[in-house]
């Protein structure tokens, strides 16, 4: 009981930030939930535009239809070397560095789902940059996915779904 205590008071400082963050009052919680929020929409940015950076350089090296050896080497090799493709790899590491920030701030029932946010900038972004047609079906879905993203931003607050930090 008493060494538990001891651990629990040295939380903090050893780095059980989760728990700092539900002692904190109404500022804390709204700070916190701002900052998740922000880091995850920059997530969500540098992984939908790696996405489009990727589809953008894998038209340029084009498809994979052939699967000797050779042909394998020449594909690979032609798209770590294309800059679209490299550009778009380190934009999906930024994303990965970025979410795990938001794993050590909220729980990933709440967070996860709103990486669905990138499938709208995908959407449009496919659309504009990369000229694909993006036709009324796609855009229900992703209207819905948006309307369930609104739902979930909203479920913060509430009790059955506490955010961890």
């Amino acid at each position: 009981g008493h060494r538990l205590a001891q651990v629990a008071r040295l939380a903090p400082a050893l780095g059980g930030h989760r728990a700092h963050h539900r002692r904190g009052g109404l500022r804390d919680g709204v700070l916190v939930k701002l900052r998740v929020t922000l880091v995850m929409l920059v997530a969500i940015a540098a992984a939908g535009a790696g996405n489009v950076c990727l589809s953008k350089g894998m038209q340029t090296v084009g498809s994979l239809e052939a699967y000797d050896p050779g042909s394998l080497w020449r594909f690979f090799s032609g798209a770590v070397l294309n800059p679209w493709v490299v550009g778009g790899i380190l934009l999906e590491l930024a994303n990965y560095f970025l979410w795990l920030a938001v794993l050590s701030w909220s729980d990933v029932s709440w967070a996860l789902p709103l990486n669905a946010l990138e499938y709208i900038l995908v959407g449009l972004a496919a659309a504009f940059f990369l000229g694909e047609a993006v036709g009324p079906v796609r855009w229900l879905g992703i209207a819905l996915i948006a309307a369930g993203v609104a739902l979930l931003m909203g479920s913060w607050e509430h009790p059955e779904t506490p955010p961890a930090a």
